[in-house]
């Protein structure tokens, strides 16, 4: 081992250019590696880090209408009692989130995420105890458990036992006394929240129909237990649904580490993400054996003359792979350096919380110590194994080393070919990827965003009218004001509903159409289009509002429909429409407007058939949306000052439209994106690394070669467009495979968008020459020193 590092060492301070590239480029390869594998072990251990969480199942219910996206709804209060009384012995557990729930201090307010349980839940969802007792603090109604971070935030280092909160809930406080102080619970954890107190025997009628309802959870041993769960819960359905609606109702149970990543898309992500780390690290491992088995075949006669003074094969594979180990181990430090230094960057644009583990079951450190061992193996093989039975006296009496032959430079250009079409691909797909990114902030989306502010806590049942009608005069008062509306349905949910709705002689199932209320001016307040007939107006409030569905036709309902909901209902055109009465559930409705479709959820899902309805006060659980003709961030601030004078005890809940709609539907997107682009910048600089590794060693080798072109009349640019037109060929030959893999794989990610991009041929192309740029930036030095070499010098190399 000391000649192997004396060796290597003498090696490396001969050649720090190829030391650099080498060792260099490996460790940038391990650094991709460990970061994005971090990133994939962190998605795909949602829950794992729970003891027993391979027992724990949900019970899973949604329900899709035609036409319509899957909703995810509550289970059944009663359904745990009916499975305990069907499966006697079963453990399981009740949990009712909320996720505004508003702590009270004094005259201020703060919200924090409270969640009702069942006095078991921490026997299958375990946690550590600080301090306190969850099992008697569960037991009482008053009794409140909470994680250390609420603990300090409230009461400092101090014991937070027997100390009290006021936890208001839909408007209505509660005085808790913490019992128990839990830690805080592990980031990749589905279920979270800051607060846990007893839940009642049923939830109130007002919470059900809220959406909170209640999550259920089962221990069951294993699979078989469950799918004869599963099929009790399909052969027994909720009979709070009706008839129409159980047809399209999915029930089942689901095992809680397959939630997190239940949706195909967000395991495609993950899976991607994971895929260029391992090609960030096999660019890297290409790089080093294909720079190391070059190098190799310039140490035959080294090697040759080593047994001619005696040394054995065996004393030889030995030194060699001892060279290769300690530079692998050397990059692979390096490169786990690297990651520990890239994290909290690669934390702050990615949303992530991931950290290197070095001990426990959590290490990195036997993934690391294999990936030495893989590396070692390959690039050390060739010289320790192959070079190494060469005869001694073939190889003084060569006129030329091994390495140099047809085959070796062959299996180079090959490797060359393929780091640059998985390189190619990735350039193409990160431009697809900040395309789609760009398209989706910056897309029309059927209203104008800019300048909206979604004041959410206009809809807490904690304010009384009072406060209401002084918030909204007060914030129509604030200069820069230009519209004030309320409504159920905003950006990014809201409360709605979903009926039938039929059209007088159409055929089959009537389409189910999401039904929203809106307040007044809520059309212009958004700057929605109205394609044909009328908004809603005041002066006609009697008439758009109706008295009753079933009132005669002359004061039915008035509605407003989004162009799906027409097309939809079976309508030609939007004019159409207008002055058409439908029946809606068990009454009828008047059609007097149709307005352009306003995308309100996610752009992965179609927008939906939306039908309006005018309600004075905004309807159910209305909030308020402000349009401002100035600094929105500055109007913001105001809302807040005046809101903390007027209501302290509720939180505004006030945000940008953009704000909301980044949080709810692009924000991971946009983060795993970003994750993806660098990870595929970094794939192709070590790509650039092994071709500008193999630039300088196939120069290296052909000085003579250009010195003779050079005398016999080449000029330096004839020796220039040979060269780089050499190194080309194999990069032109990646991108041939590159456009085509990278289509396919853009176009069934781009599937699950329904507001996409298109694959235009320019995002191609420009990633093509970007990457044909990159490559002659790369050799071109290389080349360029070469080719202006004087003759003399050249035909005296060697």
């Amino acid at each position: 081992m000391h000649a192997a590092l004396l060796t290597l060492y003498r090696s490396l301070a001969r050649h720090r250019l190829y030391a650099i590239l080498n060792i260099g480029g490996l460790a940038l390869g391990v650094a991709v590696f460990l970061v994005l594998f971090l990133f994939v072990r962190f998605e795909t251990g949602y829950d794992r880090v729970l003891p027993g969480w391979e027992r724990v199942w949900k019970v899973e219910r949604s329900i899709q209408f035609p036409g319509n996206p899957r909703f995810q709804i509550p289970s059944s209060p009663e359904l745990l009692a009916q499975l305990r009384a069907a499966f006697p012995g079963l453990v399981g557990v009740r949990m009712t989130p909320y996720d505004t729930a508003t702590v009270l201090t004094g005259q201020s307010s703060a919200t924090a995420r409270l969640a009702l349980v069942d006095p078991g839940y921490f026997r299958i969802f375990p946690s550590p105890v600080l301090e306190g007792d969850i099992a008697s603090t569960l037991a009482r109604p008053d009794g409140i458990v909470v994680t250390r971070m609420v603990a300090e935030t409230y009461f400092g280092r101090a014991s937070a036992l027997g100390r009290t909160l006021t936890v208001a809930r839909d408007g209505k406080p509660a005085v808790y006394r913490i019992g128990a102080v839990i830690a805080n619970l592990p980031a990749n954890t589905t279920y979270v929240s800051d607060l846990f107190a007893a839940m009642p025997a049923r939830p109130a009628a007002d919470e059900q129909s809220a959406g909170y309802g209640v999550t259920t959870f089962l221990s069951l041993p294993d699979a078989a237990s469950a799918e004869r769960i599963a099929t009790f819960i399909r052969r027994h359905p909720d009979p709070g649904f009706n008839a129409d609606s159980i047809k399209f109702l999915t029930e089942d149970i689901t095992p809680l580490a397959d939630v997190h990543l239940a949706d195909r898309r967000s395991r495609t992500v993950v899976t991607v993400l994971g895929t260029v780390g391992a090609v960030a690290l096999l660019l890297a491992m290409l790089n080093y054996v294909n720079l190391a088995t070059a190098r190799a075949g310039m140490r035959a006669r080294e090697i040759a003359m080593r047994k001619v003074l005696g040394a054995t094969r065996g004393m030889l594979v030995v030194q060699l792979l001892g060279e290769a180990l300690v530079a692998v181990t050397l990059s692979a430090l390096v490169g786990l350096t690297l990651a520990e230094i890239a994290l909290p960057f690669v934390n702050a644009i990615g949303g992530t919380g991931l950290m290197l583990v070095y001990w426990g079951a959590r290490s990195i450190l036997p993934a690391l110590a294999a990936l030495v061992a893989l590396v070692t193996l390959l690039a050390g093989f060739y010289p320790a194994f192959v070079i190494s039975r060469f005869q001694p006296a073939a190889v003084l009496a060569a006129a030329q080393t091994p390495g140099g032959d047809r085959t070796g430079a062959r299996v180079r250009k090959a490797l060359v070919v393929l780091q640059f079409a998985i390189a190619t691909s990735l350039m193409i797909g990160t431009a697809v990827l900040v395309a789609q990114a760009r398209h989706v902030q910056n897309a029309d989306i059927g209203f104008g965003r800019d300048g909206l502010i979604i004041v959410n806590g206009f809809g807490d049942r904690a304010l009384d009218p009072a406060q209401r009608t002084e918030l909204a005069t007060a914030i129509r008062a604030i200069p820069g004001v230009a519209a004030v509306t309320t409504s159920g349905i905003v950006p990014g949910g809201g409360s709605f509903a979903i009926g039938k709705m039929h059209r007088a002689g159409a055929t089959g199932d009537p389409p189910m159409i999401v039904q929203g209320t809106v307040g007044a001016a809520f059309f212009e307040t958004y700057r929605a289009r109205l394609i044909a007939g009328r908004l809603f107006d005041p002066a006609r409030f009697a008439l758009d509002i109706g008295n009753g569905e079933k009132d005669p036709p002359a004061r039915l309902p008035n509605v407003i429909l989004n162009r799906t909901a027409v097309r939809r209902l079976g309508f030609a055109r939007a004019a159409d429409a207008i002055d058409q009465v439908v029946a809606r559930d068990a009454g009828a409705v008047r059609i007097v407007g149709v307005v352009d479709d306003m995308r309100f959820g996610t752009p992965r899902d179609p927008v939906d058939a939306l039908a309006y309805s005018y309600r004075p006060d905004g309807g159910y659980r209305s909030v308020q949306v402000v349009r401002t003709a100035g600094d929105a961030a500055l109007i913001l601030a105001r809302i807040e000052t005046l809101w903390h004078r007027i209501a302290p005890a509720v939180p505004p809940a006030a945000v940008t439209v953009d704000q909301k709609l980044y949080e709810s539907f692009y924000r991971q997107d946009v983060q795993r994106s970003r994750l993806f682009m660098i990870g595929a910048v970094l794939a192709v600089a070590i790509g650039c690394i092994g071709l500008y590794g193999l630039a300088a060693f196939d120069t290296a080798r052909r000085v003579k070669e250009i010195g003779i072109r050079k005398t016999l009349g080449a000029s330096t640019t004839d020796v220039l467009r040979l060269l780089i037109g050499q190194f080309l060929k194999p990069v032109l030959i990646a991108t041939m495979i590159a456009v085509p893999l990278a289509y396919y794989a853009m176009e069934h990610w781009l599937a699950g968008f329904d507001d996409r991009v298109a694959l235009s041929p320019w995002l191609f192309v420009g990633a093509v020459m970007l990457a044909a740029s990159i490559a002659v930036a790369t050799i071109l030095g290389q080349t360029l020193r070469v080719a202006r070499s004087e003759p003399a010098r050249a035909l005296r190399y060697q």
